[in-house]
């Protein structure tokens, strides 16, 4: 069964986390981060699971960005042109977008 691990800690982990910083390098940093806590040190594997959990987390949150961005992009362009902007067709690619 896999420990549990103290919010603080984990919450250390996000401060902690750098997409240039190997994971392996992060590991002994937020261990002594635990030790000056008093809680136990994560385990590598640990780690490694929280940190790809959170980055994949931020990958799924800016791709979500882009997709309203180009939404957002595309209304503006039918404005600009004159078009019609359909607010049910914009909805539909707004849910769409922020289900994925």
């Amino acid at each position: 069964m896999a420990p549990r691990y103290d919010k603080r800690l984990v919450a250390a982990l996000v401060d902690l986390d750098d997409r240039k910083v190997p994971i392996a390098e992060t590991c002994p940093r937020l261990g002594d981060i635990a030790v000056n806590m008093g809680v136990p040190r994560p385990s590598y594997v640990h780690v490694r699971r929280l940190v790809r959990a959170k980055r994949d987390y931020e990958d799924v949150e800016q791709q979500q960005r882009e997709a309203l961005r180009q939404i957002g992009g595309d209304v503006v362009t039918k404005i600009m042109l004159g078009r019609f902007v359909d607010p049910y067709d914009v909805a539909e690619r707004v849910r769409m977008a922020r289900a994925s």
